[in-house]
């Protein structure tokens, strides 16, 4: 069972909250984002062109009544006209469906070609004592370490495509932390999805040798044991570090197979800025498990165990400022069991501190089973994106 609250209560919670700020700034703090996005999507250059447009609005509030206690409401609105919504019913509900134990999402318009959706993914008590850090609520419970794929950020997975999204998701949970030094920190954690399964972990991280190292272990849903461990530190001059995670069912334990993940990357920044960036997955798939079109896999639902389309996925990128104010990338990524590839460039110019202009590419390719003769066809999806955000 998940329990209805309308976020529209945020509407009464904001401006509350700007009235306190004009009495007292030191106590609230605002900030956030406006974007309009224009986004084309085609399998075929030739074929249909699927053009889509959204307004996308952040606002992130914390009010704080004294020292050791935070409160804060963080949510997103998303106005969304196009193509994708009047040739795919019912993408408006998936936009809507929200995972948590409480749903903080609502349509509150939803027609043929648009629709105006609002989600509070963060809303939360924090409250601070010493060495101990006590948060309630909807929050972000990032125990990932790599830059792609995390198969330690079991609470909230990220999603590496949704580029839009940097915040990510959150869960409502609560969690209870404990600095055992100036590096090292103890937590424990539990959340409640829409489905009522409890994901129950403890976590450790400390510094041994020059590096951070942490440990986990715990359920997941109810449904899996969990054990993992992840690392984080130089080898020279460059980044080192990776995450390894075990599950394995808790019915039929004895004579059923665990899964088991594994992420590992490196990075180096030149001296002329470029920097570079590699990663390797190695993530067993599920007995049967089939991808079958590129673009329901993107716009679907990521989980923690199910981070990758192949059992080894490679991920490689570059980064490089041209000046100042222009900044490039190139990311890619290799599927060797679908013989299949990602490709995204993209440029963001900085038209002024608070004003960012950026245009994404992202293309996908490989050979996957055609549902009905299930024989391998080439797949191709072309994404493009033009992006104009201002912040404050």
């Amino acid at each position: 069972m998940q329990i209805k609250l309308l976020p529209v209560l945020v509407f009464l919670i904001v401006p509350g909250l700007t009235l306190t700020q004009e009495i007292d700034d030191e106590k609230i703090s605002l900030n956030g984002y406006i974007s309009n996005m224009q986004s084309v999507i085609f399998e075929d250059v030739n074929g249909e062109w699927i053009t889509d447009n959204l307004f996308h609005n952040r606002i992130n509030a914390y009010y704080y009544p004294s020292e050791n206690i935070t409160f804060s409401v963080q949510f997103r609105n998303r106005f969304m006209y196009g193509e994708t919504i009047k040739y795919s019913p019912g993408y408006a509900e998936t936009i809507d469906t929200d995972n948590g134990f409480i749903d903080l999402s609502m349509n509150i318009l939803n027609e043929n070609s648009f629709f105006l959706n609002t989600t509070i993914d963060r809303i939360y008590m924090q409250f601070t004592k010493g060495k101990f850090v006590t948060t309630i609520g909807r929050q972000r419970i990032n125990w990932g370490i790599s830059t792609v794929w995390n198969p330690n950020d079991i609470f909230n997975i990220q999603n590496y495509f949704d580029f839009d999204y940097i915040e990510k998701p959150g869960s409502d949970a609560v969690r209870f932390q404990y600095y055992t030094g100036p590096s090292s920190i103890m937590e424990v954690a539990a959340k409640l999805d829409r489905n009522d399964h409890l994901t129950l972990a403890a976590y450790y991280k400390f510094n041994r040798g020059g590096y951070d190292i942490q440990l986990l272990g715990g359920v997941l849903e109810e449904k899996d044991y969990l054990a993992g461990m992840g690392w984080s530190g130089n080898i020279k001059n460059a980044g080192f570090k990776g995450e390894l995670s075990y599950f394995h069912p808790v019915k039929n334990s004895s004579d059923t197979a665990g899964t088991f993940l594994f992420s590992m990357g490196m990075d180096y920044m030149f001296r002329n800025s470029l920097f570079v960036q590699v990663e390797g997955l190695y993530s067993r798939m599920p007995d049967g498990f089939n991808i079958n079109d590129f673009l329901n896999w993107y716009q679907g639902t990521l989980n923690v165990k199910n981070l990758a389309f192949t059992d080894f996925s490679f991920f490689s990128s570059i980064t490089y400022p041209f000046s100042p104010l222009l900044n490039g990338s190139l990311a890619g990524m290799y599927f060797p069991e679908l013989k299949g590839f990602f490709a995204g460039p993209s440029i963001d110019y900085s038209v002024s501190d608070n004003i960012q202009l950026s245009i994404i590419i992202q293309v996908f390719s490989g050979e996957l089973p055609n549902p009905l003769t299930q024989l391998k066809e080439r797949n191709d999806l072309y994404l493009g994106f033009l992006r104009y955000k201002f912040s404050f």
